[in-house]
């Protein structure tokens, strides 16, 4: 009987070692040496491990910063399978937080104090942060947050609006807030934020705009970049680019479809592909199914999405590759040579998911390097069966770097359990 932890073992291993059949694993020179951070003309694409939810954040080639999500959720039941990293002394925004200062600032030559978009997939804790703090709807989840001097309280992405300033915001429902009646606790944080920075005109807020090519935008020099690099759109709230220059209201099918006002704020998540020269990349919250039609048939939302998305370079996991999500209609339209998840529970991702990405096989006719940030201890079966050596840290910052001109990458796995980010190991691509 094939169990989660076995079959983890297998893909994984098996991925990656089909992944160096024209790539490289470097023992030297960069492992053990400090990751070694953004430079002009390279795209950095971060998944920040924390143990409390889902952490992207993206260098663009002239310098412009996106931020992604920067969740604040936890189970203390699992925490001995999934630490708090580097430790539990400081909430998981806190610790992204300190991430950003560091690769924005110490390792960045151009000493960032501001994030130029803030782009939150959809309204989950483990996205963006929690404004319920007592635990009395959810007892075995623990919320966490930081009181200040001024008796605000704050968690997940608001610990980094201390430290930093943010110019732009992208929301996926604004400003008809809250269309579905699914508002998380998060948005009890997130529209006074909102609403405080527009009126002291500190914050550019705009809806997401599926369809649209370049909302998300180089803000430093897109002149130089304006032939290799472009952000489209893909969905936002139940709505679908066409890939043509319209777009379809899947949402609004499944209520006349089904008379039901509620939808689950996972499928409503925004979702967008990065292009670098050859380098595709989509990232997509927790898009997922179901969603109904018109005549109340079941609709594969997520496939469809996959059909607009296209053949990728890299994907982040649907739903933190939960069951749900990842499923054969996405997989068999965006094979993936690499596929990354950000995770807060041993249960992410699940073997069936994993077993798609890996059937699917990636658009370059090779195998897919499937990527959780939680590995466990399934090096020495990997090992035995694949000849593969699964770096034993068991915990990963993924982070992958684009060279100049969008040929080719390197993925990037680095120790979470401090702050040096230390390199533990490489691979090489052709995009």
């Amino acid at each position: 009987m094939t169990t989660r932890k076995s079959f983890l073992a297998g893909s994984m291993a098996a991925g990656a070692a089909s992944f160096l059949d024209g790539c490289r694993m470097f023992a030297d020179p960069e492992v053990g040496r400090t990751y070694p951070g953004w430079h002009e003309g390279e795209m950095d694409l971060h998944f920040v491990y924390t143990g409390c939810g889902e952490n992207t954040f993206f260098h663009l080639p002239d310098g412009t910063t996106v931020l992604c999500d920067t969740g604040e959720y936890y189970r203390p039941q699992e925490s001995f399978m999934v630490p708090r990293l580097p430790s539990g002394d400081l909430l998981g925004g806190e610790w992204m937080a300190r991430y950003l200062r560091y690769v924005c600032g110490a390792l960045s030559p151009l000493k960032e104090k501001h994030i130029d978009y803030a782009v939150f997939t959809h309204w989950h804790s483990d996205h963006i942060g929690h404004s319920t703090f007592d635990g009395s709807d959810a007892p075995d989840r623990a919320w966490r947050f930081r009181t200040l001097p001024d008796g605000r309280r704050i968690n997940g992405f608001f610990c980094v609006a201390e430290q930093f300033k943010v110019r732009r915001h992208l929301d996926h429902q604004y400003p008809a807030r809250n269309t579905y009646e699914t508002a998380d606790s998060s948005l009890g944080l997130l529209a006074p934020w909102v609403d405080e920075r527009m009126k002291a005109k500190e914050l550019d807020v705009e809806p997401f705009k599926p369809g649209a090519l370049d909302q998300i935008a180089l803000v430093r020099n897109p002149r130089k970049y304006r032939d290799d690099f472009h952000v489209r759109n893909i969905c936002a709230n139940g709505v679908l680019w066409d890939g043509a220059h319209g777009t379809h209201d899947y949402a609004a099918d499944h209520v006349a479809g089904t008379g039901e006002k509620r939808i689950q704020q996972n499928v409503l998540s925004l979702g967008y592909v990065i292009e670098y020269g050859k380098f595709r990349f989509f990232t997509g919250g927790d898009v997922q199914n179901p969603l109904k039609g018109r005549d109340g048939a079941p609709v594969d939302y997520e496939g469809l999405v996959g059909q607009r998305v296209g053949p990728l370079s890299l994907c982040k996991m649907n739903h933190h590759g939960c069951n749900n999500a990842m499923r054969d209609g996405f997989v068999n339209a965006v094979r993936a040579q690499v596929y990354v998840n950000c995770m807060w529970s041993p249960w992410q991702a699940f073997p069936e998911a994993l077993d798609r990405m890996w059937r699917a096989g990636a658009h370059d006719g090779g195998r897919p390097l499937l990527l959780p940030q939680l590995v466990g201890t399934v090096q020495k079966e990997g090992e035995a069966k694949y000849g593969y050596k699964v770096p034993p840290l068991g915990q990963y910052h993924v982070v992958v770097k684009v060279f100049p001109g969008g040929e080719r990458y390197r993925v990037y796995l680095l120790d979470p359990h401090d702050e040096d980010l230390r390199v533990v190991a490489t691979f090489d691509r052709n995009a």
